[in-house]
């Protein structure tokens, strides 16, 4: 019997490294294990940890940060490495994500994403495009937390292969299982109560599933669903094809 590959992926160095194959679409098929991956900050990762993302296969890394982000930490730790095309994409430009615990907050959220999605379409494109080229794949993807900018590269992956939007959201709060560790452990900040770090607050302040609910109804809404969006900042026929050929089995 064929073991199944483990959704996250366990490495030092990073929190929120994750496979998104395994998921079964409306029509019955399921997405492709090895192809895409989502994390979090992968710029300082120790050597062993790269080798093992490398034996995973992959072959791109796909920088989601700014400008800032990126200069106020190391170099990418892919950005010189023989063994990987390493791309750097600017998904947020100037729009502003606040995550920080309050309804109001959760309103900024929503409106954050729906910016990023009407006003960085060409970078959405850039990033689909970039993953469509030949011997790009595997291909990780990966922001600061691994949860807005890659969430939003997530849903239109899972939402071009047809993945519910139910299970959509579902992978979307799957950063709440994971980030709490960067917060526990070495990274606990003196006076700190842990009890306050859990799965269920996290995912209740930064990741609640009706958050990206939202964001694919107003994909639907707006743009007749995922493929017309990425149609609409210029993902091409072939591009599309090439990604559902690499997405699904």
């Amino acid at each position: 019997m064929t073991t199944q590959p483990a959704r996250r992926i366990h490495i030092e160095g990073a929190y929120n490294v994750r496979d998104l194959g395994g998921y079964e679409t409306a029509d019955g098929r399921r997405t492709k294990w090895k192809m895409f991956l989502r994390g979090d900050d992968v710029s300082t990762l120790p050597r062993a940890s790269q080798d093992a993302l490398t034996d995973y296969g992959v072959r791109t890394v796909i920088d989601l940060r700014g400008n800032r982000e990126i200069d106020a930490q190391a170099d990418n730790a892919f950005s010189k490495s023989p063994h990987v095309r390493y791309c750097n994409v600017d998904i947020v430009g100037d729009v502003a994500i606040d995550t920080s615990d309050s309804d109001v907050t959760r309103l900024k959220i929503h409106t954050a994403y729906r910016n990023m999605l009407d006003l960085r379409g060409e970078k959405f494109r850039d990033t689909l495009a970039t993953m469509a080229e030949p011997g790009a794949l595997p291909a990780l993807f990966h922001c600061m937390g691994g949860q807005d900018r890659t969430g939003l590269v997530s849903a239109m992956l899972l939402g071009l292969a047809g993945v519910p939007n139910e299970t959509i959201a579902e992978d979307y709060t799957l950063t709440a299982e994971y980030r709490i560790d960067a917060y526990l452990g070495p990274n606990l900040q003196p006076g700190t109560d842990p009890a306050q770090y859990t799965p269920e607050a996290y995912r209740a302040r930064n990741c609640p599933p009706d958050v990206m609910l939202d964001t694919l109804g107003y994909l639907d809404d707006r743009y007749e669903g995922v493929e017309g969006y990425v149609r609409s900042v210029g993902v091409t026929d072939e591009q599309i094809a090439t990604l559902l050929d690499a997405l699904l089995t």
